[in-house]
């Protein structure tokens, strides 16, 4: 009796210590899981999830931003101006046919709006000739971005960040995490003839050539030019320009992510480039004003009135600055 009840006890002891065991390299195992996932996720980020977001804009429109699939678009109202698009687009079957070995394994992203008229117009049309190159959709991201002043070409999760988007639709193709080019707002000679100048390695320079030139080969020279660098400058850029609009758009987008610095460098440049643009003075007046220069945004408003007297919003601001 005694024996089998010390047996028993021993069986018993045996099975908590087992028990216990299990307990602890569960957690040990726990434990380990937590830290090589917080390792990889800082190591390597996963890719923004797909959210489909619709926000109200500045106009009270409804829009789409971030991350988007591509079945929203046939959803209302952007099935209309989508379908439109698509059916209307007759692709260069030929060319198509080409991009499809060299479309194998790479990776593109879409930035575009949902507000503006040549997303609507390219997007649609891009979407087919991947189609029809029988492009692995799966690897493919439209990023939606707001049309806002201080939310310009930006997405609600930021995957605009470090690309350089001034324009859209931007469409950018990478061979791994390499981009190998853009089409910014518009093809130069077509969509297909322009994705296979970039996927065949040729050199490939997108629209608004005056920005890309800034971004390659000025930005990084200095933060903060004196008029003398940027009078240095002007002979370099002006011959890229296709008119004041191209840089003004990419300043409002320094303006909308606070870049103050680059913002007014802009700006400026472009003042030297169109001194008889009042358009150009008021943009410097409003980037002033918005860096907290009150002076000088009175200097820029009031040269706004003399190339365009009773201009309604450089009376404005000046009434409201004054």
């Amino acid at each position: 009796m005694h024996k089998i009840s010390y047996a028993c006890k021993l069986l018993r002891a045996s099975l908590l210590f087992i028990h216990f065991k299990i307990i602890v390299m569960k957690k040990i195992f726990m434990m380990v899981c937590i830290a090589a996932i917080s390792c990889t996720r800082h190591a390597m980020p996963s890719s923004t999830p797909i959210t489909s977001t619709e926000i109200k804009n500045a106009n009270g429109d409804t829009i789409l931003a971030g991350h988007c699939s591509a079945s929203i678009l046939q959803t209302q109202p952007y099935k209309t101006w989508f379908d439109k698009s698509y059916n209307n687009y007759n692709v260069d079957t030929p060319t198509a046919l080409s991009l499809k070995p060299l479309l194998e394994n790479k990776r593109a992203e879409i930035f575009l709006g949902s507000w503006c008229s040549d997303s609507k117009r390219e997007v649609p049309r891009m979407l087919k000739v991947l189609q029809a190159a029988d492009f692995d959709t799966s690897r493919l991201q439209l990023i939606f971005v707001d049309d806002a002043a201080n939310t310009d070409k930006q997405s609600p999760q930021h995957e605009e960040a470090g690309r350089n988007i001034h324009h859209v639709p931007t469409m950018i193709f990478y061979n791994n995490k390499k981009e190998m080019g853009r089409i910014v707002e518009s093809p130069n000679v077509s969509l297909e003839k322009d994705l296979l100048n970039i996927l065949q390695g040729n050199d490939y320079t997108p629209k608004y050539k005056a920005v890309g030139y800034w971004l390659k080969n000025i930005r990084h020279r200095n933060s903060n030019f004196s008029d003398k660098k940027l009078l240095e400058i002007l002979p370099e850029i002006k011959p890229l320009c296709a008119n004041a609009y191209e840089l003004n758009t990419y300043g409002y987008v320094l303006l909308a992510q606070k870049n103050y610095t680059e913002a007014l460098n802009i700006f400026r440049l472009n003042v030297f480039l169109y001194p008889s643009n009042s358009n150009v003075y008021d943009s410097l007046g409003e980037a002033y004003m918005d860096a907290g220069d009150k002076d000088d945004a009175v200097k820029n408003y009031k040269k706004v009135l003399e190339l365009k007297p009773g201009d309604a919003n450089a009376t404005k601001m000046l009434n409201q600055l004054l």
